[in-house]
């Protein structure tokens, strides 16, 4: 036992790692959902696959980190606005949301360690939703580590994902969020996050860890669209 903080010190910081904890497992339920592609099978249900690793945290990323998804996209559509002319309206909606009462900066799940630790480790999540065979961690058989492992979200993992939904209309940010990440996906699965070169020229890695990121985004939509954004900051 840590007897280098007071009782009542341990028992906050324990409450903390707790909630965290939850809130990190729920999470990765919706991302496994949104992330995952459907498979249904009469033997298995209705399931979500996902075939790696790498991907998964890429994903959970983006939703974890929306001022980072909103500069990427910013950065996409800059450098290739064609590309975005069918979903340009999803787009702005996009950045109107994160951008809504600072959403962008309020809403970030930094891990300890950023930005030289970007990726979360799911080994215990994944341990904790595989015992309540809500998820299923299996061996992909491939040479590439990152490839090690095909998620699946078990029908009843699918099923609880749906609940919440329709029980915790706290959780629709997180849905919203997943389905842009899944939406623009093949354009933000370009960029390499040891790199993070959506930032140039005028941030970095180590700046945006410490840094309000709405007046960039802020400035870079005016920039890109010839006017601010349709919410209020």
């Amino acid at each position: 036992m840590d007897t280098s903080q007071p009782p009542v010190a341990q028992e906050r910081d324990s409450s903390l790692t707790a909630a965290y904890f939850e809130r990190q497992v729920a999470r990765l339920l919706i991302v496994l959902y949104h992330c995952g592609q459907p498979v249904a099978s009469l033997i298995d249900g209705e399931t979500r696959q996902i075939d790696s690793l790498g991907r998964l945290q890429q994903f959970d990323f983006w939703v974890r980190e929306p001022g980072h998804l909103a500069l990427a996209l910013l950065d996409a559509y800059a450098a290739e606005p064609d590309t975005f002319s069918d979903r340009k309206q999803t787009l702005q909606e996009a950045l109107d949301r994160v951008l809504k009462d600072c959403q962008a900066d309020t809403r970030r799940v930094m891990l300890p360690g950023a930005p030289y630790h970007l990726f979360e480790d799911f080994d215990r999540p994944l341990s904790f939703l595989t015992s309540r065979a809500l998820v299923s961690d299996r061996p992909s058989f491939t040479r590439s580590r990152s490839q090690s492992h095909r998620i699946i979200l078990d029908a009843a993992g699918v099923k609880f994902v749906q609940q919440l939904f329709e029980s915790c209309p706290s959780f629709a940010w997180y849905r919203l969020q997943c389905e842009t990440v899944a939406a623009f996906f093949p354009a933000l699965e370009k960029y390499d996050l040891s790199a993070m070169t959506y930032l140039a020229p005028d941030l970095t890695p180590a700046m945006v860890a410490a840094a309000a990121l709405v007046p960039n985004i802020q400035r870079r939509y005016q920039r890109l669209f010839g006017a601010n954004s349709h919410v209020d900051l």
